[in-house]
């Protein structure tokens, strides 16, 4: 019997950092500081990955910084997520998730969109019973501007035209 809650408990594991991931998406794209930090531990990281030797260009690391940088992003758009390629080891784990963001400034809604395409490397940590983002580092292989249409955040099934 301990085979099968062995592997149950896998797969709900498994299933929620899948849950974690698409609230994650949606909380970053509606600008919901406060459910976004909140998917972090405490001294959770959020940075791109650096070139060379030098500082990665973007790094955000604690519950305030990670509100407000979600809050007050400066960028409009949607995340599209691949599935993610985890490794578990106890309380911790691993993942790689392939994305494509479309997306524009928020002081030029007129521009073209930006399309970027990369990966996450997310480090997660069990905490109080549920899976955090510890550390998530992006690397983004391109960016291009282009004409797609627009997402309009807090918006879903209960607010359909």
């Amino acid at each position: 019997m301990a085979d099968i809650e062995a592997r149950l408990r896998a797969v709900e594991d498994r299933l929620e950092i899948m849950e974690l991931e698409a609230v994650y998406a949606r909380s970053f794209d509606d600008h919901d500081g406060d459910t976004w930090s909140s998917l972090f531990t405490a001294d959770g990281i959020y940075q791109s990955r650096p070139e060379g030797d030098g500082p990665p260009e973007m790094f955000v690391q604690g519950t305030d910084a990670l509100r407000t940088f979600c809050t007050e992003a400066p960028f409009v758009g949607i995340h599209c997520f691949h599935l993610p390629q985890l490794t578990f080891q106890g309380d911790e784990a691993t993942g790689r998730i392939h994305l494509e963001y479309y997306g524009h400034w928020r002081e030029d809604p007129g521009a073209p969109y930006t399309k970027m395409v990369g990966y996450y490397d997310v480090a997660y940590r069990r905490e109080g019973g549920r899976w955090r983002i510890a550390r998530r580092v992006t690397t983004a292989f391109a960016r291009q501007r282009e004409a797609v249409f627009g997402y309009r955040p807090g918006t879903g099934l209960t607010s359909l035209p």
